[in-house]
Order: C-alpha cells, then structure tokens, then sequence
C-alpha cells in the first residue's frame, strides 16, 4: 500500500510529472504510461527543468507500461538530461518496463554513475527510494 501524505502537481501534464511525499521523503514521479515518443521527451525535459530550477537532491521514479515505447530518440534524450542532472539525483529507480526495456536500462546503466533501479511494483519503488 502506497502511504502518500501529500500529492503536489508541478504541472498541467494531467498528473504525468509529480512529487509525493513517502515516508516523510519527497519523490518526483514521471508517470510514462501509455505515452507516446513526443509526450515522453516533453515528461523527460520538463523533470529536467524542474530538478535545475529547484536545485536541490532528488528522489526519481519513472512509471512505465507495456504500451510505453522506449525509441532511441527518447533515450538519447534521457542520456542528456540524465547527465545534466546527475548531481541532484540521490536514487533513480523504473517501474512497469519490459524484459527488452531491462536491458536498455543495463546499457544506460554502464555510463551512468546513479544507477537506475527497476522494480516490480511502485510501492516497491517507493520504498527503495526513501530507504
């Protein structure tokens, strides 16, 4: 059971991009599911935004599904962003991706110093990112 305390919306994105307080900890969730490729870079440059802006340590949680395609464009998208923001990012973790998506993740994960963690379910999630 997920024990939100708070839901802050940090955008118009229909809830897509928000911060949950979990256990007293803040978690910005980026909620990719049934997204297409143009949507998924919007998501990924508008976290982006917001961790520079707010300029403080982040927990990240990226929420996908079966009907979440992953296309180069969008991970080399990612690589960027991810670099950029890489100094603020405490813990990353990806729920809801596929067998072929773990893999993508292992291939980002052998250039990325904060490794990304995928998990079975977003309490799963959660809980390891406030831990």
């Amino acid at each position: 059971m997920i024990l939100v305390q708070k839901v802050f919306i940090v955008n118009a994105m229909k809830e897509r991009l928000r911060k949950v307080l979990h256990k007293n900890k803040e978690v910005l969730i980026i909620d990719y599911s049934n997204c297409k490729e143009a949507a998924m870079i919007e998501l990924v440059t508008t976290a982006s935004e917001l961790v520079h802006k707010e300029n403080k340590k982040v927990f990240l949680l990226s929420i996908f599904n079966d009907k979440t395609y992953v296309s180069p464009k969008f991970i080399r998208h990612v690589e960027k962003e991810l670099k950029a923001a890489e100094h603020l990012i405490v813990k990353n973790a990806i729920t809801g991706i596929s067998p072929v998506q773990r893999w993508i993740v292992k291939g980002i994960n052998l250039w990325y110093t904060n490794q990304i963690h995928p998990l079975d379910s977003v309490d799963k999630a959660l809980d390891f990112l406030v831990a």
